[in-house]
Order: C-alpha cells, then structure tokens, then sequence
C-alpha cells in the first residue's frame, strides 16, 4: 500500500464493491427482457473500463465478455 492513506483508499474500496455488485447483478438482468438493453450497455461499459486498468494478459478476458454480451443484445 505505500504510503496510501485511508481517506486515498475509500474510494476504491466504494469502487470494488459497486462493481462486485454490479456483476452480481447482471447476469439476473440479462435474462429480464425488459431490463437486457440496460444490462448489455453496463456490462460492455464496464468492461471496456477494466481493459484500460487491467494488466495486457488479461484484456482477452475483458473482450471475450464484452462480445458475450453484444451477443445478448442480438
């Protein structure tokens, strides 16, 4: 952690747990018809999001779900 102090922390913590959240949730919302469009934009912004954070060896990851959930918006 370095020199992180927890005022520098909260946030990210706020972060992870709306995001753990968020995929918690998604995969309900997808099979919701009238929910699927709203899912299928979070679940691909969200993404898109880790592959600007994430190591390279993992954006496969990131593009693979994303394409899974194009695949629910056909």
């Amino acid at each position: 952690m370095g020199n992180l102090t927890d005022r520098d922390i909260r946030p990210w913590r706020l972060i992870a747990a709306t995001v753990i959240a968020t995929e918690l949730t998604l995969p309900v919302a997808l099979l919701i018809p009238q929910t699927m469009p709203y899912a299928v934009a979070a679940g691909i912004a969200m993404h898109a999001a880790f592959s600007c954070l994430e190591p390279r060896q993992l954006i496969a990851f990131s593009g693979l779900t994303t394409g899974t959930h194009f695949a629910f918006a056909t």
